[in-house]
């Protein structure tokens, strides 16, 4: 246990300020650094106080994410549905809900199938991407794609592209995968989850090689393959992976598991609910006309009185209908959100409710007092694939400590006394207990179409 007897916080450097400007997008909760010092006084450990956290937000008991596949999705379908996702904007569906909802990116498109993507009747080529085919010179959707992560409604790698092709004459290769990383890193395109995408051509795919099974074609975690990448991929930061496996159950106590991959690298894998068994044979859900069957009052139900988390695949712009939902699909989304208005369950972007997770399970800390108050000194991070570190403020939103009496309690990062205004106290829950909590990510229903 770390106590020191006198801590003068400077917390206004340029240096610092630059970092975490650089590090979070544009509609991030940054920091709001107070210019003035603050003195804490002597603190002491309390050795006798035990606090157990919250599994979720208060009040919330269970949290979902919508993780979305960008196959065969042009950029108009995906300002369509997104307009009506993360808004409060007019769309042709309604009112737009507002929830936090983040999509994933491809930076090739060279699939030749004949599938076509909208009504108007275009390609797979016109598939949202950001390069033309395989040509790194020619930019496509790159400032779509750039623009988009920056304000949140992208956090995903749908691996490096659509190499589902009727031939192996195009895949993967680490060539293209270290060019990709080059200009992702560039640009500060930089997300932190990856998702397996299509048939046995995406050889870039990785996390769940078996010999003679169907995930035997994945080589991005061979190191001796010539699609080889994982050194690349995890060295630029993607933390979690889901590499194609499960699918059936809805719900989860939590959705990360450890994954050791063929080059001896750790990453975090994940789950997420992508079709129901009936009657012996897979029905897919994870297309936007199943959304009705994933969003049911009662899967909805399951998830928040049993205290769960869910990740909901799905490929919101595949198919090329008119209108992206039908009046069902946004009726179902509709129901999601009144689970969320009425503090039952919290709707993330993929990312967000990963780390989360992580943290939540992982995070270290001391209870100190002096003078009658108590302390919550927010130490670490003891992840046990990433290994330790010291958090941000991004990384402990949402937070949450059962307190008796929250009005007795300071929390602090690193002993560094986290601001008034990033802090919530709590009423009683279901529990009966009060809490004190870092304050979750801010709602932004800003239309970033226009």
């Amino acid at each position: 246990m770390r106590v020191k007897n006198r801590k003068t916080i400077n917390i206004l450097t340029s240096i610092l300020v630059f970092t975490l400007v650089m590090i979070f997008p544009a509609n991030a909760n940054i920091y709001k650094i107070p210019s003035q010092q603050v003195e804490l006084p002597p603190l002491e450990p309390a050795p006798d106080l035990k606090l157990n956290i919250r599994k979720f937000p208060f009040p919330y008991t269970g949290m979902l994410a919508i993780s979305s596949d960008i196959d065969a999705t042009s950029v108009a379908e995906f300002e369509d549905y997104h307009r009506f996702l993360n808004t409060h904007e007019l769309t042709p569906y309604g009112q737009g809900l507002g929830l936090d909802i983040a999509d994933s990116a491809w930076m090739y498109q060279v699939s030749n199938y004949s599938d076509l993507i909208d009504s108007e009747g275009h390609s797979l080529a016109y598939s949202m991407a950001y390069f033309q085919g395989v040509d790194t010179q020619v930019f496509k959707d790159a400032d779509k794609i750039k623009h988009y992560f920056n304000v949140g409604w992208i956090d995903s790698l749908h691996t490096f592209g659509d190499f589902s092709r009727k031939d192996k004459n195009l895949l993967c290769t680490r060539d293209l995968a270290d060019k990709a990383w080059t200009e992702m890193k560039k640009n500060g395109f930089m997300p932190k989850v990856w998702i397996n995408h299509g048939t046995e051509t995406n050889a870039q795919n990785f996390g769940a090689y078996l010999p003679q099974t169907l995930y035997a074609y994945q080589q991005g975690d061979n190191s001796q393959s010539p699609y080889y990448h994982t050194d690349l991929t995890l060295n630029n930061g993607i933390r979690f992976v889901w590499n194609s496996t499960g699918g059936v159950q809805y719900s989860f106590e939590d959705p990360l598991y450890p994954l050791t991959l063929r080059d001896g690298r750790q990453i975090w894998g994940f789950q997420r609910y992508s079709y129901d068994e009936v009657k012996g044979k897979r029905v897919w859900t994870w297309e936007p006309h199943e959304i009705p069957r994933q969003l049911t009052k009662p899967h909805l139900d399951e998830l928040y009185q049993a205290e769960k988390y869910t990740i909901l695949a799905q490929h919101l712009g595949k198919g090329n209908a008119a209108q992206v939902f039908n009046s069902n699909d946004a009726q179902a989304l509709r129901l999601l959100k009144n689970y969320q208005d009425e503090g039952k369950i919290l709707v993330a972007g993929t990312e967000r409710l990963l780390n989360y997770a992580r943290v939540h399970h992982y995070i270290r800390y001391e209870v100190l007092q002096a003078d009658g108050k108590y302390y919550i000194n927010l130490e670490k991070i003891a992840d046990p694939v990433l290994g330790e570190s010291v958090p941000t403020l991004e990384d402990i939103r949402g937070l949450t400590f059962y307190v008796n009496e929250p009005e007795k309690y300071t929390l602090l990062l690193d002993l560094k006394l986290i601001p008034d205004e990033e802090i919530k106290s709590n009423k009683a829950d279901k529990s009966g207990n009060k809490s004190i909590g870092i304050k979750w990510f801010t709602p932004d229903y800003t239309d970033y179409t226009k």
